[in-house]
């Protein structure tokens, strides 16, 4: 009796093991959702032309539905999805649905590859194709070849921004739309205004708002987001070392501070000079190019309790350095607006600034109010903080910006073709080759530090024996070179001016309209000019 109880439990064991494999064999056969969607297609992509490709999209996971935004956390992280993107910065997107608004409502078609021709441009322009997440040059006008400008570096440092957009969304599981588009990088958009009816569009760092050429221009972050050499470096180091200076307002320098040249745009920053003339309250100087007198480094204007912004040809780039600190920023009325100027608010209980008049005439009573009440001015330095240093203008903002340009750009514009046919010769015969158009990123990059504009002249069109073609590519990631060229920004818009020729050795890359020099040369951290060449001003590579 008692070996048959045995034997029977024993059986029962063994059927309760089985069933139990089973039902895990069973579970183990369903993967499991992944914390990071993968891409649509989900398998490595051909080498063989397709006729489109799959719209972005983010599949969301449960988790993502309570996700929220920690700066500490995710400032720096340029892999957000696009639905952590849409969570982390809801008004950043201003610029970008004006453009699409404009082109429904007051165009009404959609963008052509003609809208995107730069035919009309003599220089400081490129044109590009994103395809499968990666860049690809198509064409520069007036990049590398113009004597005394600062177009190869910011060109390059655009490039970068972009690519580093492309590797975010690669490695946030999502696949970006195929684009070609045109970009301008000097420091307005110069849009043809002759002709009402012209059409011709690219994207720009800065639109006028007056300007109703300028309309059809779309707004992107401007080049020193990437890197400002020579003066402030990387723009994520110069937030960190900005942040090391933060101190409570009463605790400050109690003065306004400004630094710059007058002739990028005197109409007001020669008012500035004069409103604050010999004022106790004011640190007002203008730079000294040639000897680099009245410096201040760029992280310490975060040591003053108020910061002067002016503009310069355009838009300047330095307003975005001065907000990074945890001081109270005075910007006069702009005419020029840039890709996060729509947050700037200055009244109610979310004021970020202080709006002063173009003429400067009310900056006195400004700047005593705002050292007189030390509440209000730390109330609108926190309120600067959490908008712009916490979050707006963050790596990670930055990047969900630049692809949402490309997706919402994708809804307006036509398809581009990315392919093309191209006669090789192969082994002595001329062969007809499908290729992907234009030339690699990493290449371009390279090709670029030898200042050759793409595509390139017919004497330089066959390499060297041993060399890669320029732009020979059969299906994705095949023949590209993978260098990273180091392209930093520098200079921020351009003013116009003539400088000798002993001050050109210093300044002959142009500065940019906030102030920098193009080769980092500019030491006053905040808005110095550097002279220029006749030749760099005419085509506006000027401080």
């Amino acid at each position: 009796m008692t070996a048959f109880l045995w034997r029977a439990l024993f059986a029962v064991v063994v059927v309760v093991l089985v069933a139990q494999n089973i039902l895990l064999w069973h579970s183990s056969g369903k993967p499991s959702e992944p914390s990071i969607p993968l891409p649509k297609n989900g398998h490595r992509p051909s080498s063989q032309p397709e006729e489109s490709h799959p719209e972005s999209q983010t599949t969301l996971v449960s988790h993502e539905s309570n996700w929220t935004y920690e700066p500490l956390k995710h400032a720096e992280d340029f892999t957000l999805n696009r639905h952590k993107c849409e969570i982390a910065f809801p008004d950043l997107w201003y610029e970008i649905d004006r453009s699409v608004s404009y082109w429904k409502h007051n165009i009404s078609r959609s963008i052509t590859e003609d809208d995107i021709s730069l035919d009309w441009r003599e220089n400081g322009a490129f044109r590009a194709l994103i395809h499968r997440n990666q860049l690809r040059i198509i064409e520069t006008k007036g990049i590398f070849t113009l004597e005394g400008s600062q177009f190869p570096e910011r060109a390059i440092a655009v490039w970068q921004q972009i690519h580093r957009a492309l590797l975010g969304a690669t490695a946030a599981g999502e696949t970006l739309p195929s684009i070609e588009f045109s970009v301008s990088v000097d420091d307005r958009p110069d849009t043809p205004e002759e002709d009402p009816e012209d059409t011709h569009t690219l994207w720009s760092f800065s639109r006028k708002y007056d300007n109703p050429a300028h309309d059809r221009a779309w707004v992107m972050p401007d080049f020193n987001f990437w890197s400002w050499r020579g003066v402030a470096g990387s723009f994520t180091e110069m937030r960190a070392r900005g942040k090391q200076l933060d101190e409570y307002i009463e605790d400050k320098i109690q003065k306004a501070v400004w630094r710059g040249v007058v002739w990028t745009n005197p109409d007001v920053r020669a008012p500035l000079l004069e409103a604050t003339q010999g004022k106790p309250w004011a640190d007002v100087v203008e730079f000294d190019w040639m000897t680099h007198a009245n410096f201040i480094p760029m992280e310490d204007f975060c040591r003053y309790a108020l910061l002067v912004h002016t503009e310069g040809r355009s838009w300047s780039g330095r307003l975005k350095y001065l907000l990074n600190c945890d001081s109270v920023t005075m910007i006069h009325d702009r005419e020029w607006t840039a890709h996060y100027y729509s947050l700037l608010k200055d009244s109610g209980p979310g004021q970020n600034y202080v709006s002063v008049k173009r003429d400067f005439s009310d900056l006195r009573e400004k700047v005593l109010h705002q050292l007189t009440d030390v509440r209000d001015a730390q109330r609108i330095a926190n309120n600067a903080v959490a908008t712009f240093r916490d979050r707006y203008l963050t790596l990670a903002a930055e990047t969900c910006y630049w692809r949402r340009m490309i997706q919402s750009w994708s809804d307006i514009a036509f398809s581009p073709e990315v392919y093309e046919d191209v006669e090789k010769n192969i082994t002595g015969k001329m062969k007809t080759k499908r290729m992907l158009r234009g030339i690699a990123f990493e290449e371009m990059v390279t090709q670029g530090a030898r200042r050759d504009e793409y595509p390139p002249t017919p004497k330089e069109e066959e390499p060297a024996e041993g060399e890669g073609e320029e732009g020979e590519v059969e299906g994705e990631g095949e023949g590209e070179d993978e260098g990273e060229g180091e392209g930093e920004g520098e200079g921020e818009g351009q003013g116009e001016g003539e400088g000798s020729e002993a001050e050109t050795k210093e300044g002959a890359h142009g500065t940019n309209e906030g102030g920098s020099s193009s080769d980092g040369s500019d030491k006053e951290g905040g808005g110095a000019d550097a002279p220029q060449t006749s030749s760099a001003a005419k085509h506006g590579q000027t401080g």
